[in-house]
């Protein structure tokens, strides 16, 4: 069976089936591995923007997502870094989860509780901090201080490192 290091790698070779297939397999054998949901979960919520519309209905893939967002709600409601992730995801699409304004209530909220569990961490508090209208000064120097942190933080192979590689690292 393929570890989550070989699945990162499919990832980023953009084999969306061959991935989904490993990610399932290694999922149902360790539920309670944080690890692996953080990773299957962000590949479901990458997909609605990258995978071919064939992938989404032959895996329903925005019931899996729902159902993998419920399963970290469930299993890891109590990790911070769960907090993060989800709240990330939930508030830039609520309506892939259902009711778009309860959702995005609830996202922002889990990136609030992300932000007030772990005050020092720089990339929780830049986050935290956009997602509402937070004075531009305040913000623009939590994106200077958060982004050697994103560097260091997603260094690794697989689509969720490099998104926040992308997205997170603002130091321009």
């Amino acid at each position: 069976m393929e570890t989550i290091k070989d699945i990162l790698e499919i990832e980023d070779s953009g084999d969306f089936d061959q991935a989904f297939e490993s990610y399932n397999r290694l999922y149902q054998t360790n539920p309670l591995d944080f690890e692996i949901w953080k990773h299957f979960y962000f590949f479901l919520w990458t997909a609605i923007e990258d995978a071919s519309s064939e992938f989404h209905e032959r895996i329903n893939l925005r019931q899996k997502l729902q159902e993998m967002y419920e399963d970290g709600k469930k299993r890891f409601q109590n990790y911070t870094e769960f907090k993060f992730i989800a709240g990330w995801t939930v508030s830039i699409f609520p309506y892939e989860y259902g009711n778009y304004e309860d959702l995005e209530r609830e996202g922002n909220e889990l990136l609030r509780q992300a932000n007030q569990e772990q005050p020092d961490d720089k990339i929780y508090r830049m986050v935290y901090l956009g997602s509402f209208d937070s004075d531009k000064e305040e913000y623009r120097q939590a994106e200077l201080e958060a982004s050697p942190v994103v560097m260091k933080r997603f260094q690794g192979p697989g689509l969720l490192n490099r998104y926040f590689r992308q997205v997170l690292n603002r130091k321009k």
